[in-house]
């Protein structure tokens, strides 16, 4: 396996292949007590949760069928970081819910 490769230039963790064997399954992503593991192809890069500085909730709009137009809602967490914006797009509430809880900013 390839180590993760972080988004944040100079924020690393100090072993991130062990973290990551750690991260438990949000959908597409892994999340561990550090980090939030994103796919990138075959790659994983990750963001140190110390680098997020607001999560927010939101909703994008999918459209499907030929047809007759489907407008299905989505949930997406909109992250605020170190390294500048950043959107996850989701496919169930729960997991949004799950994500936002742990990469919100503790007071």
């Amino acid at each position: 396996m390839f180590e993760p490769t972080s988004l944040v230039p100079g924020l690393s963790l100090e072993d991130p292949k062990t973290d990551f064997r750690g991260a438990k399954r949000v959908e597409q992503y892994r999340l561990s007590e550090k980090a939030l593991y994103i796919p990138a192809g075959l790659r994983w890069n990750y963001l140190p949760l110390s680098a997020v500085r607001s999560a927010q909730a939101s909703h994008r709009v999918v459209s499907a069928g030929k047809c007759v137009s489907v407008d299905l809602h989505r949930p997406t967490l909109a992250l605020e970081t170190d390294a500048g914006p950043m959107k996850l797009d989701l496919e169930r509430q729960e997991s949004l819910e799950k994500l936002l809880q742990a990469v919100s900013p503790k007071p």
